[in-house]
């Protein structure tokens, strides 16, 4: 017989009657939950007790469904507007505001345009909240943005606008003859005379780089990084708000950062990937910075200019100035005769200083096959496999899976047939056909922020070349690049070309390794990248894809209700169902100037599956790659 257990009495404690606030003491909050069907702005009582910290824009602790989460006071008055009996506030967390008034309504206006909430972008734009970085931000001071005496090399007409205090709003198309980043900080520079001025950057590498310039410039930046502590975020977060004049650098996370009044917002390469989020509702910095231009200057600067911001220049909405061009490279291209005809330019460059060669692949055997029966060497689970480096055994790219004697599994074969290199055994390959140069390497997995002195052979993946001057530029892989399956490969390679030749010597030689008469070629060497741009826009047109249309790729379990309620809305394409990361997907295509109320039936039909506890459909607006 089992034994009986004592009986134990339930201890409640008796509830806390707290008196409410002499003055207002209703607060309407934004409140912090993932309840779709359920207002997000709530009403809640203010306790006399906290009635003086419980400003607008504070975050302050309340209880949902008998649980605590945040929330952020955005209104005090003195009756409520709902009926019921309502709660009181828990605590006050911040003491600072948490989110300043001014950003609310640009916040709100970004959560329609996406279809997603308040809180989404504020957890994705807004550092979490942390007691020990209001400390260290409301005990001191900003860094001091000294300007300095150095003189710039801008151009006149230009700087003429820059030093102008009211707001401006332009794209700028970075020239090739000078170092991007360079121009960017004296753009930088002299524009934090105004005012305030934040950086918006694709990535934290290019936020080093931007950052050594600055420094050089006896300019002391904020430097907003996510890889940041929690602490030092938070105080760099607020740090940027409380000075008057500073310079704030940031990545896609930083695009909502509050600023003081006549500040100036920065956005380099809008079309990098980087500045796109990947989780839905795929929001990108571009759209985001677009809220903004009301309140603050925007400047569009990059090397390439994008499809979006050239449908604007071509509509009239956006001016655009271009720096002068650089008219002294020589040129080499892909000779059918030749199988690699810039030996000799690289061997002349390398004696001048030090040659860049930019390629695709990473690793160092990316793919092989049998070299008897000419089969693509597999694992047992399907995924391809690689050589990791040299003397290496191969392993696969999807399980990680050993291969210690590999043997082929058609024909027991033993010997394998390299299909694609990367950069480790090209550097090999290159290091016997230049002997006794310095080999350097770049990627993603071990990269290289600057190039050392002296003279070098680098080989690089893009995106992570080593920042300095180079004699001679090679640009390898280009036809595979431009054959892939991606939405944007002509402006990713293209923005890639215009970038890494900003970092070429003057009559320093560039070669691409395409024919002389392929299209995508005769539109580098022409240096007119609007004109590139604008054809790929109207080829854009012709199949629906932005930016004049929408795309709108949406997920479900249960995708035949969806397409019963898309069937009501008219001016849409719908292609699929089809497989996409081995869910059922849909793509949508809407003309721009309909997309929002496609957006907004998508929220609607998410709201009615969450009051019906059915599951979500998931959706991405304009994702950077719909593959």
């Amino acid at each position: 017989m089992a034994n009986v257990k004592p009986l134990k009495l339930k201890q409640q404690k008796a509830l806390l009657v707290r008196a409410p606030a002499l003055v207002n003491p209703v607060a309407k909050v934004l409140v912090d939950h993932q309840i779709l069907h359920l207002d997000q702005y709530l009403e809640y009582v203010v306790p006399e007790e906290l009635s003086n910290s419980a400003s607008i824009g504070t975050l302050v602790e309340v209880e949902l469904s008998h649980r605590p989460t945040q929330g952020i006071v955005v209104a005090r008055y003195e009756k409520p507007e709902s009926g019921g009996e309502l709660r009181a506030l828990s605590k006050v967390l911040s003491d600072a505001p948490y989110l300043p008034s001014e950003l609310l309504s640009t916040i709100e206006e970004s959560a329609s345009l996406y279809g997603a909430s308040s809180w989404d972008f504020i957890r994705s734009c807004v550092p979490p909240y942390s007691k020990s970085g209001e400390k260290a931000a409301l005990s001191r001071e900003a860094p001091s943005s000294h300007n300095s005496e150095r003189s710039t090399n801008l151009p006149e007409s230009l700087t003429h606008v820059l030093l102008k205090s009211e707001r401006i709003l332009f794209a700028l198309e970075l020239p090739s003859s000078k170092p991007y980043w360079e121009v960017l900080a004296e753009i930088i520079e002299v524009r934090s005379k105004i005012g305030s001025v934040l950086v918006l950057l694709p990535n934290e590498r290019e936020l080093s780089v931007i950052e050594s310039e600055l420094l050089e410039r006896s300019l002391t930046p904020i430097s907003a990084r996510s890889t940041s502590g929690k602490s030092e975020r938070y105080s760099k977060y607020l740090l940027a708000r409380l000075q008057e004049k500073s310079i704030i650098l940031g990545t896609r996370s930083s695009s909502l950062m509050p600023l003081p009044t006549n500040s100036t917002i920065i956005l380099v390469d809008d079309c990098d990937e980087s500045h796109y989020e990947r989780r839905s509702p795929t929001w990108n910095s571009r759209e985001l910075v677009g809220l903004r231009e009301r309140e603050h200057s925007v400047l569009y600067a990059s090397s390439s200019i994008s499809l979006e911001n050239t449908a604007r220049i071509s509509a009239g909405s956006l001016p655009l100035f271009r720096f002068a061009q650089n008219s002294r490279l020589r040129v080499t291209s892909a000779e059918p005769s030749h199988q690699r005809p810039y030996f000799k330019s690289i061997s002349e460059a390398l004696r001048r200083g030090s040659v860049l060669i930019s390629m695709s692949g990473t690793g160092y055997i990316t793919s092989f096959s049998c070299q008897k029966c000419r089969n693509i060497a597999l694992c047992e689970c399907g995924g391809k496999l690689f050589f990791p480096g040299k003397g290496k055994n191969p392993q696969c790219a999807t399980c990680t899976r050993d291969y210690l004697e590999w043997k082929c599994s058609w024909c027991g074969e033993s010997k394998p047939r390299t299909l694609s290199s990367g950069v480790l055994r090209r550097a090999d390959e290159y290091g016997k056909a230049f002997p006794g140069t310095s080999i350097i390497t770049s990627s993603a997995e071990n990269p290289s922020l600057n190039l050392p002195e002296g003279n070098h052979l680098v080989l690089s993946t893009p995106g992570v070349e080593p920042r300095g001057e180079y004699e001679g530029i090679v640009f390898l892989d280009l036809e595979n690049r431009l054959l892939r399956t991606t939405l944007r490969a002509s402006e990713e390679i293209r923005l890639h070309i215009m970038r890494s030749l900003t970092m070429l010597a003057p009559n320093g030689v560039v070669h691409y390794d395409l024919p002389p008469s392929d299209p995508f070629l005769q539109s580098i060497l022409r240096g007119n990248v609007l004109t590139a741009t604008t054809r790929e826009m109207e080829e854009r047109d012709a199949v629906h894809l932005p930016p004049h249309f929408g795309s709108v790729v949406l997920t479900s379990d249960d995708l035949l209700g969806v397409q019963r309620v898309l069937e009501e809305f008219s001016d849409i394409e719908i292609i699929g169902p089809f497989m996409r990361n081995k869910r059922s997907s849909l793509l949508i295509k809407v003309k721009s100037s309909r997309k929002g109320e496609l957006i907004k039936l998508l929220s609607q039909v998410n709201r009615v599956r969450s009051l019906r506890k059915e599951p979500l459909i998931t959706y991405q607006i304009d994702p950077y790659s719909l593959n």
